[in-house]
């Protein structure tokens, strides 16, 4: 072909996108999770959702498409058409672990999404009965390399982020205890708080009520910095495990050739949308904080992610098919 109709052809695919992007949004926009109403990825969504469509002017309605931990949803923004009206919000279950537990998906996450914006962390918490003699890490650690084997570890199933945070302990500490999974965070606390389990590490959402009854006892939370719910807990990095640093995170994602304007625009919106001081508040009265990253950042974030739970899953042996 004659190279001027090649540079011909270039410039007017760039004029045409940047044109559709000085456009965009002039419908509504699909925000797709994978999750049924009501749970964590659900809740901040529709609270993001909401302030997106008062910034952009075009609504922003959550759809959700739950299954098989949320890979049906990934599945179909992959499929989607790129044009900046079907948008993913994924957690670090269905972004970064999933690709481990499963060996055959219908999509790749890394080669089939285009990153826009990570949207909250969540530090975990680990908790042991109030009746426990274990007061802190160190203490723990002790007791487990003393009696290897007797801890019961609980989590709300096989594979989440819950699961692999006690899997990461287990690596880092060169300890070891029994997992036991359940259907759901809850009744696992029930059989903690009743002295029939040991040890679990779950979100301060899930277990601050029961620390501030006295029920459980926090000794340790796992995020970079001290956790706002639990001031006076120290991080497991303080205590001694500099790389015990778990975070549940969201985020935002489109299908990969979605227009970088798009892309662009829809990453300074959400970073707009958290640094408002009512969503700020609703997020951190749920044990969440804001945590945006743009899209390049956020790419290099979840290559980090499935790295390193790709390792932990192949360590623990686990798997979901």
């Amino acid at each position: 072909m004659n190279p001027l109709r090649i540079f011909g052809a270039i410039a007017a695919l760039s004029l045409s996108a940047g044109a559709f992007a000085q456009g965009w949004p002039d419908r509504p926009i699909s925000l797709v999770v994978g999750f049924p109403p009501g749970g964590g990825v659900d809740i901040v969504a529709r609270q993001l959702a909401d302030r997106l469509s008062e910034q952009l002017g075009q609504r922003v309605a959550v759809d959700n498409r739950a299954g098989a931990n949320g890979n049906v949803a990934m599945e179909y923004v992959a499929r989607a058409r790129p044009d900046g009206y079907t948008m993913l919000m994924g957690n670090v279950g269905n972004l970064a672990i999933n690709p481990a537990l499963y060996s055959k998906l219908g999509f790749d996450t890394l080669k089939d999404f285009a990153p826009i914006s990570r949207v909250i962390v969540q530090p975990l918490v680990a908790v042991v009965p109030s009746a426990s003699p274990i007061t802190n890490l160190a203490q723990l650690l002790a007791a487990l390399r003393a009696r290897p084997g007797e801890f019961n570890f609980g989590s709300g199933g096989n594979g989440n982020i819950n699961h692999l945070s006690g899997e990461l302990l287990k690596l880092q500490a060169g300890v070891q205890f029994t997992h036991v999974p359940y259907k759901g965070s809850a009744p696992a606390v029930a059989d903690l708080v009743a002295g029939r389990m040991h040890l679990m590490i779950d979100g301060a959402n899930v277990m601050t009520s029961f620390v501030r009854d006295g029920r459980l006892r926090a000794i340790y939370t796992t995020g970079e910095a001290r956790s706002p719910a639990y001031p006076d807990v120290p991080t497991a990095r303080e205590a001694g495990l500099p790389d015990m640093v778990v975070y549940g995170w969201q985020g935002v994602l489109a299908p990969a050739g979605t227009p970088a304007a798009v892309i662009e625009r829809m990453s300074q919106e959400i970073a707009r949308a958290l640094a408002q001081p009512e969503l700020r508040n609703r997020l951190a009265a749920q044990g969440t904080e804001p945590a945006p990253l743009p899209p390049a950042q956020f790419q290099a974030f979840l290559a980090a992610e499935h790295r390193r739970y790709g390792e932990v899953v192949r360590s623990a042996k686990v798997s979901l098919d």
